[in-house]
């Protein structure tokens, strides 16, 4: 025993020793690992920086971001040098950063679904020199409302790690403003013919947007004043009520005005009928108004696809499958003049139902339908107007096509890298011919907590959401290890001389080990880094891609 206790003692500290050297030896480890990927994505941000927006270059002044959080020249190499070194806090974990208060739908379910970073952090009306607050390293999908965070920090540097995801993109403008979005159609359609695109299937399928007139433009303006002097106008106008409707550029139902007769009178009082185009230069479309909506029990309904860009370099994007329906508070006619009849904005409904009814009685699924789109082939179905399968065969590959054209018909304008996305919701329409018809683009659209069945169904939409942000993460994190291994192997520390083979490594592409899981509800539409019509997943036929 006497023995036992004298070897003990000898081994004890010498065991101590050794972990303390082992412990030393990994931390050294570590910190070379750490060192090396410090340095090389140091070298990423050169190679990146030429394709980048205007930044802030570092300069406080310019650094005027409203929610105070402050800015560092060497985060983004330590936050993705920390993941690599860390892998885990990609792979197992999702960080997510979204604003607002904690009753704001989005960020209840980015904290109860994600390890949920700044989470007391709001955006004020005032810009914050103080910078409180700091970026964490772990951070991985930058989930805010504020659509430009890269003019207040140096992207790359700053903040729009190589490991990160920003939920907006510079440029988005050209199709989520009304004006620009028909601006582009317009040029989109017009180079069928400059590229001797002449199968005219390609353009029918390429036109997803009523007749539309910008006012703005003084040959479409008075283009659009001349259909009133028509009798063919007149004679439509009495048989089937008002032909154009009036859109601004805001949302949610505001700035919508559906030419009835009082309406129409008014605006060419306004315009001189005609004589003021080019001297009145805000920003009004008119657009053939749709007057044989598809109905649902004699209410006229719209539909919204939540689509999302995952990346813009190169541009691919997913489609959510499950719509909202939105169903319009007051029943259809052509002659109705109510606009509750005619627009089935969210906000528009609940104002109108607020005044008939109760509070209580807001929620009511009468007008606001929680059924999905295979409700709408059930009902087709009943009518004899479709058979099973029609929704797959028919009505979603028209989406998708719609979809996919507004994309290439407005991406010109997008700052280009894989950080970059954006999540839209398009409203959509179905004619009672059964023709389908994009009405208007959001961004940064309301998800609401309008019934329980919406809510539930929210949280797997944004359960789903941040499954697909982070599965490309996690695919480039797996490219750059594995040329990292590469690169420590034979003991080289500098990338510069291998742009080309960087550039490739940061273009996103899922990884086949990262699949997105079964039950998840986005599907993929569009993926440029695939060749020909795999690209358009088929629905873009060879001969409208010259």
């Amino acid at each position: 025993m006497i023995i036992g206790y004298i070897i003990k003692g000898i081994l004890a500290p010498l065991i101590i020793v050794l972990l303390y050297s082992n412990s030393k030896a990994l931390q050294n480890q570590e910190q070379y690992v750490r060192g090396f990927w410090e340095n090389f994505f140091g070298e990423v941000y050169q190679i990146r920086k030429q394709t980048f927006v205007k930044n802030s270059a570092f300069k406080p002044e310019y650094n005027q971001s409203r929610y105070n959080v402050a800015e560092s020249p060497v985060y983004c190499k330590r936050s993705d040098s920390y993941k690599m070194v860390h892998p885990d806090i990609v792979l197992q974990d999702y960080y997510v950063w979204r604003d607002y208060p904690p009753t704001n739908l989005p960020k209840k379910i980015t904290l109860d679904r994600t390890f949920a970073v700044l989470d007391k952090v709001s955006p004020s009306k005032v810009a914050s020199y103080k910078y409180e607050n700091q970026l964490p390293l772990q951070l991985g999908f930058i989930y805010t409302t504020v659509s430009t965070l890269f003019n207040n920090y140096v992207w790359g540097k700053g903040l729009g790690c190589v490991l990160q995801k920003y939920s907006h993109i510079p440029g988005k403008s050209s199709v989520a403003m009304k004006n620009q979005l028909i601006d582009n159609f317009m040029r989109y359609i017009r180079d069928f013919e400059k590229k001797n695109i002449t199968n005219p299937e390609c353009k029918r399928n390429a036109s997803f947007i009523p007749e539309t007139y910008r006012l703005n433009d003084e040959n479409d303006c008075k283009a659009f004043f001349e259909t009133f002097k028509t009798d063919e106008y007149k004679k439509r106008f009495n048989k089937y009520g008002p032909q154009y409707i009036l859109k601004t550029n805001q949302h949610r139902g505001e700035g919508i005005t559906v030419l009835f007769k009082n309406e129409t009178i008014e605006l060419l009082e306004e315009y001189n009928h005609g004589e003021e185009c080019g001297n009145i230069q805000k920003q009004v479309i008119a657009q053939r108004y749709i007057s044989n909506p598809f109905l649902y029990k004699g209410h006229k309904i719209e539909f919204r696809i939540y689509y999302t860009i995952i990346s813009t370099k190169p541009v691919i994007a997913y489609s959510y499958s499950r719509a909202l329906i939105k169903r319009c508070a007051k029943p259809f006619s052509v002659h109705s003049t109510e606009k509750g009849a005619h627009v089935c904005n969210t906000a528009i409904v609940k104002n109108l139902v607020k005044n008939d009814k109760d509070d209580d009685e807001i929620e009511d699924e009468e007008f606001f339908i929680d059924w999905y789109l295979e409700g709408l082939e059930d009902l087709l179905i009943k009518q004899g107007r479709a058979k099973k399968g029609w929704l797959q065969a028919y009505l979603y590959p028209k989406i998708h096509r719609s979809l996919i054209h507004m994309t290439k018909a407005t991406y010109h304008s997008f700052a280009r890298d894989s950080t970059f996305g954006e999540f839209f919701a398009v409203d959509f329409l179905l004619d009672d011919n059964l023709d389908v018809w994009v009405l208007e683009v959001n961004y940064n659209p309301q998800i609401l907590s309008v019934t329980p069945d919406r809510i539930k169904r929210n949280y797997k939409m944004l359960e789903d959401h941040f499954e697909l942000q982070y599965a490309y993460i996690k695919s480039k994190l797996y490219r750059l290890s594995q040329f990292g291994k590469k690169l420590l192997k034979n003991d080289q520390k500098s990338i510069l001389n291998q742009s080309k083979q960087i550039e490739e490594l940061l273009r996103d592409k899922l990884e086949d080990q990262f699949e997105l899981s079964k039950n998840n509800l986005y599907i993929k539409i569009m993926d440029e880094g695939l060749p020909g019509t795999q690209a358009y997943t088929n629905l873009i036929s060879k001969e409208c891609l010259k």
